[in-house]
């Protein structure tokens, strides 16, 4: 490798190590005080680069706030992904499974102390009271996320329809991020619920709907 080419390596690892940097320290930060009292200086300061550095790869606060979820949401929804697709490929899927996969997926980060609950809060102080106009999950990955969901219940149940099935997942989404905005609230206002038995109680719950909405009848135990 010639010099001129090692330094353009050299160059662009260092703009993606600095444009991470931005994006670590603007989820900290974001999250601990907000959209509003966070400024571009505390994150440039706190990711020990210049002010603009943000202006550069992100183009503004703005944007960067946009990038900051798309890249958070890309994380769940692949993790959430290979959770579906791994009770999916097992030798007997069955509707519970993929409901727990999908809950405890989405409610792990509630038991205790986890690097996401911050980000999570923020999730729901953005789903309140937006900070912009700009939608802050992308609408394809969303897509994307939710067919798997249709696809999975589709293959479970022949009987259903696809529009029967994103049905169920309008309800499944509805069962799992209630508990994911109000999880502190209630266990403040009625009892303590340990986040494994909130698992297995949604996908019990829920199970009971698609079967329903499937056509077939609930196998009682």
């Amino acid at each position: 490798m010639d010099q001129n080419a090692d330094f353009q390596v050299k160059s662009e690892v260092s703009a993606k190590d600095v444009r991470n940097r931005l994006l670590d320290v603007a989820e900290k930060l974001f999250s601990e005080r907000g959209f509003a009292d966070t400024s571009v200086r505390d994150i440039t300061a706190a990711a020990n680069c210049n002010v603009a550095a943000v202006n550069y790869h992100f183009g503004s606060k703005d944007k960067l706030y946009i990038e900051m979820f798309r890249r958070h949401m890309e994380k769940v929804f692949a993790k959430h992904k290979a959770n579906i697709e791994k009770v999916m490929s097992s030798a007997n899927p069955t509707l519970e499974k993929l409901l727990e996969a999908i809950t405890k997926t989405a409610l792990e980060a509630l038991a205790g102390a986890d690097e996401r609950i911050p980000m999570l809060k923020l999730m729901v102080r953005e789903s309140l009271n937006p900070q912009l106009k700009e939608k802050l999950i992308s609408l394809d990955i969303l897509k994307d996320f939710l067919n798997q969901i249709c696809e999975a219940l589709m293959r479970l149940f022949p009987k259903l329809t696809q529009r029967q099935a994103m049905l169920c997942v309008y309800a499944i989404e509805g069962m799992v991020i209630h508990p994911m905005l109000f999880y502190d609230d209630y266990n403040e206002l009625f009892f303590a619920v340990p986040v494994d038995e909130l698992v297995k109680h949604i996908a019990r719950f829920t199970a009971a709907g698609v079967r329903e909405a499937a056509g077939y009848k609930q196998i009682s135990e």
